[in-house]
């Protein structure tokens, strides 16, 4: 499936973060294609991650209210084919803004029970400060991959794509040219958007 509308998610307390720089990167590469493309920089945007009272579900009730944020925020998922979220891994987990914003705003009755989760295709793509060798001798690549796969299958998506950028602060491994290392970086993400076209 060509990616025609994407929406991108994003979370870094710097707005010239890494993070950003790829997001920016992703944003070109994706409007060279021809793609429209919205951005959601969670951090700029006020949002709020802690999941409230009034955010928790009523399994009784599917059509129930919740704060006008929320419905906004998910009302921008409309008529998106793609959705790509962008984060540092923090602690082997995303920052508490995405985890906030997934409990928030992909809640019950409007990303799932009973609905159809509007986009067809998600793509995760996790910034992993060190090394890929030490990520997947502890087994966080796997145990990472599995969980936001098995996410997207519980909503119901047709494509769940998860990807990571290794030693994005360039310590674990012999790096002479910095430079060069991380215009690598950028053109994986860059790769990332071209695959959404073929």
């Amino acid at each position: 499936m060509k990616s025609e509308n994407m929406y991108i998610v994003w979370a870094h307390p710097r707005a010239d973060s890494l993070t950003a720089q790829m997001v920016q990167e992703i944003q070109k590469q994706a409007t060279h294609h021809g793609i429209n493309v919205s951005v959601l920089d969670l951090y700029r945007s006020g949002f709020n991650p802690v999941l409230g009272l009034e955010d928790e579900p009523d399994w009784s009730n599917p059509d129930k209210r919740y704060p006008a944020e929320v419905h906004r925020l998910f009302g921008e998922l409309k008529g998106k084919d793609t959705i790509m979220i962008v984060f540092p891994l923090w602690w082997y987990s995303f920052p508490a803004m995405i985890k906030g914003y997934l409990e928030r705003v992909w809640n019950f009755g409007l990303a799932y029970g009973g609905q159809e989760f509007p986009a067809k295709r998600v793509c995760w793509l996790a910034l992993v400060g060190g090394s890929e060798a030490r990520f997947e001798k502890y087994g966080w690549k796997k145990n990472m991959t599995e969980y936001l796969q098995g996410a997207g299958s519980y909503l119901g998506i047709e494509e769940s794509h998860v990807d990571f950028l290794f030693n994005t602060i360039g310590v674990e491994e012999d790096i002479t040219d910095r430079e060069s290392h991380y215009q690598g970086l950028f053109k994986q993400a860059r790769e990332k958007v071209d695959a959404l076209v073929r």
